[in-house]
């Protein structure tokens, strides 16, 4: 039963991609991205310490734009809880107002 489902997989993504190169800019999409992964592999592996030490600095970028959008996340998450805060104490202060309102009335 798994041998039959990766074979249709297989089927279907050959069957995808061929129908996906009848376009002529599909085609020339994916051969412009071909040669420029190919022409990548080769400058890796000629100088993989390069590579890796390029890595280590997207790596590096990544995570500190990561760490900041974070921390942005948690400042902007404690004012709308301080926010909602106060929403609730202004929401507790007019419900004792009306509910002494109506307490005054009913004592008339």
């Amino acid at each position: 039963m798994g041998h039959t489902l990766w074979k249709g997989i297989l089927i279907g993504a050959a069957a995808g991609a061929a129908a996906a190169l009848i376009d002529k800019d599909t085609r020339t999409m994916v051969g412009q991205k071909s040669k420029a992964a190919g022409s990548k592999c080769r400058e890796i592996a000629a100088s993989p310490s390069e590579a890796v030490h390029s890595l280590r600095l997207s790596y590096e970028s990544f995570s500190k734009q990561l760490n900041k959008g974070v921390e942005d996340l948690l400042e902007l998450l404690d004012k709308a809880e301080s926010m909602l805060n106060k929403v609730g104490e202004i929401n507790q202060e007019v419900k004792d107002q009306l509910r002494a309102a109506d307490n005054s009335d009913n004592a008339s």
